[in-house]
């Protein structure tokens, strides 16, 4: 044999021999179905990010499903634990059915390497033997799978993963309820539902009310009847049960300062009219004459500002009422007519008598008051007064 024949012969050799050392995944009609996962070690469903979780000290059984290739003699399924790309072999089984047909390998107690949690991959592969020491992978399969410890906490959220898992929570959330609370903060410190945003109804966020400082298992933390939304929306503070003594205060302070500005405005505007009544009473006062009548001129001039009239006296009010009935009065018309006190009265006529104002005659058990030439007669008797009277 020449030496080019030799080395082409040592070629084909090493090829074969790195063909039957490396598996492959060979395309043939063969392949895997479906892949179940069950047992105590599973932790409930498959979550949403389509890994199944398993307890990392707890068994779990498989059952794979596949086809047969048709030119296989012997062929088995294998799994295997895959992390960054190394595969650990955890189980293979050996199965011969007809070639073509259908079968299903069941492994049962496959537990998972020690020490190798979180996210992993559960391969499955199906294999064609050539011989006992000669595999081809036919197809391969890989479930993501997370594997976690029962004390461990895999969130971070502040409890255990056990405990997530027993109480029916997310073990891959730390706050499934999005209220701005981790679960274990809710559970262990502030007694709040991890899965509610809201534990009390009061409308306020569990995590809102942690900074407000109220209860978020409380609707109204401070007990005061106000619930603590109704006291978020008036201002005032949730925790104080004096509240509603302070509103009450403060509606009574506000109905008495309208009543008092009520009382000032219609004691003004009764003095005012009062004014406005009194004004001509003596006779002086002429209403204003239009300013086109004055001038003669169609242009219209500004109007003089007229003062507003003084509050009349009391001496002012006894020449009016003098005036109204013809220069003379008795003194117990005048109290009536007033209604002021009989003393108030004699005190008052005593003191215009004595500066000049009025005039003061006793005709019998009656006093008479008169303006200036106004007095009664000497020659008329007490009856005629009385009769004009």
């Amino acid at each position: 044999m020449s030496d080019g024949a030799r080395v082409l012969a040592g070629v084909l050799c090493l090829v074969v021999l790195a063909s039957a050392a490396v598996p492959a995944v060979a395309q043939s009609e063969s392949g895997i179905g479906t892949v179940e996962v069950s047992g105590s070690g599973v932790i409930g469903p498959e979550s949403t990010n389509g890994s199944i979780y398993l307890w990392s000290d707890d068994s779990v059984n498989v059952s794979v499903g596949f086809t047969d290739d048709p030119d296989a003699r012997n062929y088995r399924v294998c799994l295997g634990a895959n992390r960054e790309e190394a595969t650990r072999e955890l189980d293979c089984g050996l199965e011969a059915l007809p070639n073509g047909a259908n079968g299903t390998a069941e492994f049962t107690n496959v537990t998972w390497p020690a020490n190798a949690t979180g996210r992993q991959g559960l391969v499955v592969e199906l294999q064609k033997l050539s011989n006992e020491s000669n595999a081809t992978v036919l197809d391969r399969k890989t479930v993501p799978v997370t594997v976690l410890r029962r004390q461990g906490d895999v969130d971070g959220d502040g409890l255990a993963n056990a405990r997530e898992v027993g109480a029916g929570y997310n073990v891959s959330n730390p706050d499934m309820d999005s209220d701005g609370l981790t679960d274990g903060a809710e559970v262990n410190q502030y007694g709040s539902d991890p899965q509610d945003p809201d534990s009390d109804g009061d409308g306020i966020r569990d995590g809102i009310e942690i900074q407000r400082g109220t209860d978020p298992t409380a609707s109204d933390t401070d007990g005061d009847g106000l619930a603590d939304d109704v006291e978020a929306t008036l201002g005032t503070n949730p925790t104080n049960d004096l509240t509603p003594v302070w509103l009450v205060v403060g509606v009574l302070l506000v109905v008495g300062v309208l009543v008092a500005l009520g009382a000032f405005v219609r004691r003004q505007w009764r003095e005012h009219a009062s004014g406005l009544l009194n004004l001509g009473a003596d006779g002086s006062s002429e209403p204003t004459a239009d300013p086109e009548e004055v001038d003669g001129t169609d242009d219209p001039s500004p109007q003089t500002e007229v003062a507003e009239p003084m509050p009349m006296t009391d001496e002012d009010r006894v020449l009016a009422l003098l005036r109204e009935h013809g220069g003379r009065m008795k003194q117990s018309h005048i109290v009536e007519r007033t209604e002021w006190s009989k003393a108030k009265v004699s005190r008052l006529l005593s003191a215009m008598n004595d500066e000049g104002t009025v005039e003061k005659l006793s005709i019998g058990r009656e006093n008479i008051i008169s303006l200036d030439g106004h007095g009664p007669e000497a020659a008329r008797s007490p009856h005629e007064e009385n009769a004009s009277d």
